[in-house]
């Protein structure tokens, strides 16, 4: 697949066979939704609340990880085991209870999601969320239809940036690695896509500082997903 050299806001490049796309902070902007569940998860622990920009910088890694950061954050010390299980099922409730109500999908990705639907291009969600959340959130948001298939790291040596995803659907539809787009907002999309030898397309938009996106050297930044065109 022909890439660019460098970053670019808008790409135009050779139309791939399939594309992964991440799905927090590339799909659909669930900081909101994410950051109000673990507030309230902290102050029925009697812990005070974080801001919005502090849970939003956690967010990438799995349920487990951001749960440990925000408690981290909010005891201003390292959470104990005991601690960290007995504040996840509070949180995973109120998630399930605030999975899309102050979220939003990013402007340009319904467009380009129907675009590439009807040019017959598979699209694939593939993300750090547990499954549990990853179904009803594409549903929720209203995209689940142009999802052809997701894959979720329900367990953590599968989560990017480790290519473990990136692998099962490539050989689940039979595509070559060169011949794969991996959509991501973040380094780990990044890192994840190039580990399974594939495109990696970056969008600026999402929880990634810029330095730590760019320093992945994507073959593409993007600033809007209906920027990114096919020959």
């Amino acid at each position: 697949m022909t890439a660019a050299a460098q970053p670019d806001r808008a790409a135009r490049i050779t139309r791939p066979d399939a594309i992964g796309l991440d799905l927090d902070g590339t799909l659909v902007d669930s900081a909101p939704d994410i950051a109000w569940s673990a507030n309230l998860t902290l102050r029925e622990l009697g812990l005070p609340a974080l801001t919005g920009e502090e849970i939003r910088g956690m967010i990438g890694d799995g349920i487990d990880t951001l749960l440990q950061r925000c408690l981290e954050a909010s005891l201003g010390r390292p959470a104990e085991a005991p601690e960290l299980a007995g504040a996840k099922p509070v949180l995973l409730r109120h998630y399930r209870d605030n999975l899309f109500n102050r979220g939003a999908l990013y402007p340009g990705v319904r467009a380009a999601l129907a675009r590439w639907q009807a040019a017959g291009i598979p699209l694939a969600c593939i993300t750090n969320k547990a499954s549990a959340f990853t179904g009803p959130l594409l549903s929720a948001s209203g995209i689940a239809d142009f999802i052809d298939a997701f894959y979720c790291a329900d367990r953590r040596e599968d989560r990017k940036p480790a290519p473990n995803l990136i692998r099962k659907c490539l050989a689940d539809l039979g595509v070559e690695p060169s011949r794969f787009l991996m959509i991501g907002d973040s380094s780990h999309d990044v890192l994840a896509a190039k580990a399974a030898g594939c495109t990696a397309v970056a969008v600026n938009y999402g929880y990634c500082a810029p330095a730590r996106l760019e320093a992945a050297a994507p073959q593409f930044i993007i600033d809007q997903l209906d920027n990114l065109l096919f020959d």
